[in-house]
């Protein structure tokens, strides 16, 4: 189970590698959107996982993840 989601994250950052140069071109509300979608990625894939073993890295993703929502509601309001 770990094994399908460490491909999925390895996949995820090849594809996000792949796209830096789009990302330039970009206007402001699909890199939002971009960068929303990977780290919700991210988070769900350590969630998922469960933190590789490690509690601490759980509670920072759902704090970083809690902060970043509430940075892009203040930024949309």
């Amino acid at each position: 189970m770990a094994e399908k989601m460490i491909v999925v994250i390895s996949s995820y950052l090849l594809m996000t590698f792949y796209n830096l140069a789009t990302i330039k071109k970009m206007v402001l509300r699909d890199k939002i959107a971009y960068g929303v979608t990977v780290f919700v990625t991210i988070y769900l894939c350590i969630e998922y996982i469960g933190g590789f073993g490690m509690p601490f890295l759980h509670d920072l993703a759902s704090w970083l993840f809690k902060d970043f929502a509430h940075r892009i509601i203040e930024y949309l309001d």
